[in-house]
């Protein structure tokens, strides 16, 4: 085969592989569920939340040097729920990370490796690593979960090739009715790499939009039936 026959077979595999991803990512953002607004100035500044909405994707607008959206790369996500599970129940579920792989469908490990010292007995830190799977990649990351007994999980990669920054923070706080919960939840994500991040972020907007009612599934079977609320 000449040089010429394989550069040209080459260049029009790149071209059909570049287009069946663009086909792939205007699929995924047709059918997502989840609203946008632009341009989040730092994470203090998510705290607003909208009037007409609980939950809010947010991305910013700036592109890079690949002229790849940062929009693609860069997310935060919240979501402000009452739930009818109490605080203390809804923290214990959150916190007890070395579970996550019993019933989060994309853990496919979950496991702490390291417990910190601490000098409030409320007050808990460690570090846990996670395996996380989307259809057609798997990621191992190390995170440092930072808790506030019963108030608020927080988590932070600290080893991930896959996220330039991950943050997930869950705050609990009694609801309108005894027995349940206002909730807020937050993820704040970017990822390393352009080449891949248009994909990889249709899967992942999916699954955190969907964590909430995750976590809400494990306290029904582990507490029973939820309290009746109206939201």
């Amino acid at each position: 085969m000449s040089p010429f026959s394989s550069c040209s077979k080459a260049i029009g595999s790149l071209i059909s592989r570049r287009n069946s991803i663009r086909h792939l990512v205007k699929f995924g953002e047709k059918s997502g569920p989840i609203s946008y607004h632009p341009n989040p100035t730092s994470v203090q500044g998510i705290f607003q939340f909208p009037t007409d909405a609980k939950s809010t994707f947010c991305s910013s607008g700036r592109r890079n040097f690949f002229g790849c959206n940062d929009s693609v790369l860069s997310k935060i996500y919240e979501e402000k729920r009452v739930l009818g599970y109490s605080p203390e129940q809804l923290y214990n579920v959150v916190a007890a990370v070395d579970l996550y792989q019993d019933f989060l469908p994309w853990c496919q490990r979950s496991q702490i490796l390291k417990q910190h010292p601490h000098n409030d007995e409320n007050d808990e830190s460690f570090d846990a690593e996670l395996e996380i799977g989307f259809n057609f990649f798997v990621e191992s990351y190390v995170s440092r979960v930072e808790l506030i007994k019963p108030k608020r999980v927080k988590t932070t990669a600290l080893d991930t090739t896959l996220f330039h920054h991950l943050i997930n923070i869950w705050e609990f706080n009694p609801g309108p009715v005894q027995g349940s919960c206002n909730v807020y939840f937050l993820v704040d994500f970017k990822f390393q790499s352009p080449l891949y991040g248009k994909v990889a972020s249709m899967f992942f907007k999916d699954v955190v939009s969907r964590l909430v009612g995750s976590f809400n599934e494990r306290c029904r079977i582990i507490y029973g039936p939820a309290t009746r609320v109206l939201e």
